[in-house]
Order: C-alpha cells, then structure tokens, then sequence
C-alpha cells in the first residue's frame, strides 16, 4: 500500500513537472506584441499611416485582400500587405470604375463595370502606391507593400497593434502620406509587450 501510494505521488510530480515545460515551451514559441499611438500635426493624414517592421526574415505565403469600390470610394483607404501578395478590387457602385497607379513600375488595369473585379499581384517594389480612378479623379487611396506581414494601418485614434512578432531587436518604421518619422530599434521579448509611440512631422 505504501509502495503504491509513492508510486502516485511520484507520477503526480512527473506530471506536474511536464505541465510547467510544456508551458514554458508554448511560451518561449509564443510572439510579442507591438502596441503605440502616432501623431500628426493637427491630426491630418493620420489615417494614411502604417507602421511596420522593415525586415524581419521568412517565408510568407502568398496572400489575397480585396479592396471594394462603393459610393466613389475606396474600401479600406488604406490596405497594408506583403510582398508577393494579390490585391483585388471589386466594383460595387452600378457605374463604370478603373484602378490605375502612378508609382514604382506603375499599372493600369481598365475600366470595369458593376459586379466585375480586377486583380494586381505586388511583387516588384516595397512602399506605397496610390491607386486611383481615371474615371473619377476624386477617388485615392493606398496600397502599402511590406517585406512581411508585421505591420498595421493605425486606428482613427492613432492606435496601432502589432501581434505575433517574432523575439529578437528588430527596426520599427512609420510610413505617412505626407509625413515622417526616423526609425528606431525595438527589442520584442517571447509573449511580451512593448509600446513605441511617433510623433510624425514635415
């Protein structure tokens, strides 16, 4: 009896003692978090803003987003992918639409009615692209190419939340419309949090 009784005690701590590496395991295999708010001067533009980590190294699998065209609009304004990622655009106004860019190796893609979609795979340049309608000039928005997909468009309040981020010092950057901020480095730690806050200026 009491050689059975050390034998349960001595299986309990085994288990107990692999519950904790297990723990520890998931833990150390887990990402931080990249928290912070940006601002611009008398707010403008502060929603055309990404912030990102400029490299982090990986492969990534190709990805597909949509960016709706309804009520003469771009829907989101501004879209934050990865290189190598497929952006498609959907019109949804019962009007004719065309998405064209002026930037990096630039592309026009037509005009297309209610219903259709075109499709652009981003594979040549990192950085923003405006994209644009020639058949109607008021309508813009961006499409930001990062080199991995730790990145994020900023709230309506300049709040930003990174997650999943690999441990390890990496350099945080900002992307804005029409202003700037230098970068930085930023230490992540497994299952941590850090908060890094811009102030964007000319």
């Amino acid at each position: 009896m009491r050689a059975r009784t050390q034998r349960l005690a001595l299986a309990a701590l085994i288990a107990v003692g692999l519950a904790f590496v297990i723990q520890d395991t998931a833990r150390s295999a887990e990402g931080g978090t990249l928290t912070g708010k940006v601002t611009t001067p008398g707010g403008q533009y502060l929603g055309e803003t990404v912030v990102y980590l400029v490299k982090v190294p990986g492969k990534y699998a190709p990805r597909t987003h949509v960016m709706t065209q309804k009520a003469l609009h771009f829907h989101p304004h501004v879209l934050a992918i990865t290189l190598g990622d497929t952006v498609r655009w959907e019109n949804r106004d019962h009007v004719g639409h065309n998405v064209f860019s002026p930037d990096h190796e630039g592309y026009n893609l037509g005009v297309w009615d209610f219903g259709e979609n075109k499709s652009y795979t981003f594979e040549k340049h990192l950085g923003a692209y405006q994209q644009k309608c020639s058949v109607h000039p008021n309508m813009l928005a961006y499409v930001f190419v990062g080199q991995n997909p730790h990145q994020a468009v900023v709230g309506e309040d300049g709040s930003y939340t990174i997650a999943d981020v690999p441990a390890g010092t990496w350099e945080l950057a900002v992307w804005n419309s029409h202003f700037q901020a230098a970068s930085r480095p930023v230490t992540v730690q497994a299952g941590g949090s850090v908060t890094q806050d811009f102030a964007l200026s000319k």
